[in-house]
């Protein structure tokens, strides 16, 4: 981790756009409220701020954060750079037929746009949480509907500086997987409007569903959002349920007794709890049923030692 102390970020000093912060807290970054600090934290407000960042950014790792959700950080500090969007990131604008959402946008201001516009589909994703960004690179959504069902086109700035276009076509589809076909920072997504929006009907059934998620999932409580994708053809929190896991506590962490695919930071949980948590549900499953679930949540700065089974899951730093 040494080799953190000679990243220079020094001659972005001054750039317009860009904020920069040594030594910042993540655990006020994610909303289960866990992980150490990041060497630096990089603030990005404009596409000429983010094309400067990348340039000067050399082979310095960096990970790109959307809105906290669905990612575990390790208590050990982050060697190198963290780069969370807003600014002019953060607007949208309805035009016509198309809707253009920049990434750092909350998934949830979107959705409401959407369904007053009457674009079909935004509905079904009513109450997911993050950013707009984190969501595709994630491809969010629910049973019914994944945002990347609804993308025109996505546009993504690569580690040389480099902004291109990718049409829904060319984009990476997949369960819980980045609709991005290459590395880089998300920074737009367009949408067009199908055919058959009604907003009365589609406002109805947003609150429907908002409703039966707060019911539902512990709203209040610090959480990642789901922990494990559904396995096709089954529901994770029923698998974890049926195991007797609902309300089991390693340290800080809790399987929420509410619902059992959510994770809670109970009372300041630490990473490593939270890690072994995620374990324990995942091998009591797969010694019950006989079915291994894979992790939702992106697991940010573990060793394999740590992660042992779950190393596939870790998430890859860029180094340009």
């Amino acid at each position: 981790m040494s080799e953190s102390r000679d990243i220079s970020l020094a001659g972005l000093t001054g750039v317009k756009g860009l904020s920069l912060r040594e030594g910042y807290p993540l655990k006020r970054l994610t909303t289960i409220g866990a992980g150490g600090a990041a060497r630096w934290f990089a603030q990005v407000e404009s596409l000429s701020a983010l094309r400067n960042l990348l340039l000067a950014l050399g082979a310095a790792p960096w990970f790109i954060l959307g809105g906290g959700s669905n990612l575990l950080v390790s208590d050990r500090d982050f060697p190198g750079v963290i780069v969370r969007l807003g600014g002019g990131f953060r607007r949208l604008a309805l035009s016509g037929e198309r809707l253009v959402c920049g990434a750092a946008a909350p998934l949830a201001r979107l959705v409401r746009l959407a369904v007053q516009g009457g674009f079909p589909g935004f509905e079904e994703l009513s109450g997911v949480p993050g950013s707009v960004g984190g969501a595709a690179a994630m491809n969010a959504g629910t049973h019914v509907k994944e945002l990347g069902d609804l993308v025109e086109s996505l546009y993504l700035m690569n580690g040389r500086g480099e902004l291109k276009k990718y049409p829904a076509a060319a984009l990476s589809r997949g369960y819980r997987r980045s609709l991005a076909p290459e590395a880089g920072v998300i920074t737009r997504l367009d949408f067009r409007r199908g055919p058959g929006g009604d907003p009365a009907s589609q406002a109805i059934r947003a609150t429907e569903l908002s409703s039966q998620r707060k019911q539902k999932h512990p709203w209040n409580s610090r959480t990642f959002g789901s922990t494990f994708k559904n396995p096709e053809g089954m529901i994770a929190a029923k698998l974890i349920d049926a195991a007797g896991l609902k309300g089991t506590q390693i340290g800080g962490a809790r399987v929420s007794p509410k619902h059992a695919n959510f994770i809670e930071n109970d009372r300041g949980a630490a990473a490593l709890d939270i890690l072994a948590l995620i374990k324990l549900v995942r091998d009591t499953v797969r010694s019950q049923s006989g079915i291994t679930l894979e992790p939702e949540v992106r697991l940010l700065g573990f060793t394999a030692e740590e992660l042992g089974d779950l190393t596939p899951y870790a998430v890859s730093i860029v180094k340009n």
